[in-house]
């Protein structure tokens, strides 16, 4: 597939690019972002070559609401990376829910999402002071609590019809193991195995969202004009 190809290319530039612009933020979430897209490109494809579809006599309802849930879950992701790579991960200490003992800390969200800072500059530690630190972890956390509702209704309603039964089961439990990792995360101080948990985690709610996807969704069949 040409997409998978231009995907795979461009993902070793962002890995070059990791490396000569000292780990800048955005190429390093734009990394984690292109891994994930390769990942979901592939899983799709694999789904759709193996019969994963509606029927055609099956009318499935949700689509919509898969495909919101996807869109909310990628941000997630993008907002994941943005953390990690800002090193705001624990910006918080080992507060939960709370944040350096408050429940709304002094912040700077405006510093804390400066996309572009020009090339040169080294950013391993990070370079963003405690507060912005602070905006970028306590907007993870807001988005997670947005994303977690979402899949969780997602969840229920593919639960309630017996044929979907197993994909509401699976993703409900993916994403309570993610949620539990991700407070782990804070709680243990960013141990190593437990930030890649969270992060195979996450993969883990895209495929269930895309399998989900794929079984609800008919393949459209394109007829040869008659001769």
């Amino acid at each position: 597939c040409v997409s998978a190809l231009m995907l795979i290319v461009f993902q070793a530039l962002l890995g070059m690019w990791t490396v000569t612009w000292l780990l800048k933020p955005i190429v390093v979430m734009g990394h984690l972002i292109g891994g994930l897209s390769s990942f979901a490109l592939l899983a799709w494809l694999a789904l759709r070559s193996h019969g994963w579809q509606a029927q055609a006599d099956e009318t499935l309802p949700g689509r919509g609401l898969v495909i919101s849930g996807l869109c909310l879950l990628a941000l997630q992701i993008a907002l994941g990376g943005w953390t990690s790579a800002n090193y705001a991960a624990w910006a918080c200490g080992t507060d939960f829910p709370s944040c350096l003992g408050q429940w709304w800390p002094t912040t700077d969200f405006r510093e804390g999402f400066v996309l572009w800072r020009g090339i040169g500059v080294d950013y391993e530690g990070g370079v963003l002071d405690g507060p912005a630190r602070v905006a970028i972890q306590l907007a993870h956390r807001l988005l997670a609590v947005l994303v977690s509702a979402q899949l969780l209704v997602i969840a229920i309603k593919a639960m309630r019809l017996p044929v979907l039964r197993r994909y509401g089961l699976t993703l409900l439990a993916a994403l309570l193991a993610q949620l539990t990792l991700g407070i782990a995360n804070v709680k243990l101080g960013l141990p190593l195995t437990v930030a890649a948990l969270h992060n195979a985690g996450a993969a883990l709610l895209l495929l269930c969202l895309l399998a989900l996807l794929a079984r609800i969704s008919p393949i459209r069949r394109i007829e040869s004009p008659a001769r």
